[in-house]
């Protein structure tokens, strides 16, 4: 059987065990055009796997941001004819999603000409008490998880979420939609043990860029936490009912 091929770029920076799960499924449904764009990781480690990776890698001296596939310009070379993936490094599909999900989510975007981008949703109800965010990444994403859409999928914004998005440029977050179990992935930073990281987690947050990452932090930036808490206040509470 053939496999469909589709570019798939992956956002890198220091955060290597995540990408190689994440790599791995993709090797593992078929997938060989792969695109890692690192973001001048210095973490040792990941400097050695980008130079014995067989897949394509693309280096850039400054770090771009969450925006870098398109800032790099890979976007524009890679997608203007044909379906694409963009997503982060640290978002792998669950053991048990189908391996057609690359191509239910073309054939989504193609039965749905109003929407950009279809991608996975992030699975919540394993989510470990170790994890000190916890609580607050449910209350975050289950926003994502309440409005029903066409053929079972949800409409929620999608930014750097592993995605495929139809031909072309200016996709816009508000035009997504995400899939319904079993088509879920982890986002797995949310499973890691926030009183025992590892080094390689300890590397990436002491080197990351302040500005971008959000739930590596002990302490949540001012506007994801003003955020939640108009989540947690009795009007939005009673909005949603």
């Amino acid at each position: 059987m053939t496999v469909t091929q589709y570019p798939v770029i992956i956002n890198v920076r220091d955060r290597l065990e995540p990408l190689q799960d994440l790599v791995s499924w993709l090797e593992g449904v078929g997938q060989q055009n792969i695109w890692l764009n690192d973001n001048a990781s210095t973490y040792e480690p990941m400097g050695d796997y980008l130079g014995k990776s067989p897949h394509h890698v693309v280096r850039h001296s400054t770090n771009l941001g969450h925006r870098s596939p398109w800032l790099s310009g890979l976007v524009t070379r890679l997608g203007l004819k044909q379906h694409f993936i963009v997503t982060d490094p640290d978002v792998v599909p669950c053991a048990e999603c189908p391996t057609d999900v690359l191509d239910r989510f073309r054939d989504t975007l193609d039965a749905n000409p109003a929407i950009d981008k279809v991608g996975f949703s992030l699975r919540l109800d394993d989510l470990p008490e170790h994890y000190e965010h916890r609580d607050d990444v449910i209350l975050w994403e289950s926003q994502f998880w309440k409005n029903l859409g066409p053929a079972g999928y949800f409409i929620a914004e999608i930014d750097t979420t592993f995605a495929m998005y139809r031909p072309g440029e200016h996709h816009q977050n508000n035009k997504a939609l995400r899939s319904a179990p079993p088509y879920t992935a982890r986002h797995m930073p949310w499973y890691q043990d926030s009183a025992n990281p590892t080094e390689e987690q300890r590397y990436y947050v002491e080197h990351a860029d302040s500005l971008i990452i959000n739930w590596d932090k002990k302490v949540l930036p001012a506007a994801l936490r003003a955020h939640l808490q108009q989540l947690r206040s009795p009007s939005h509470q009673v909005s949603l009912g």
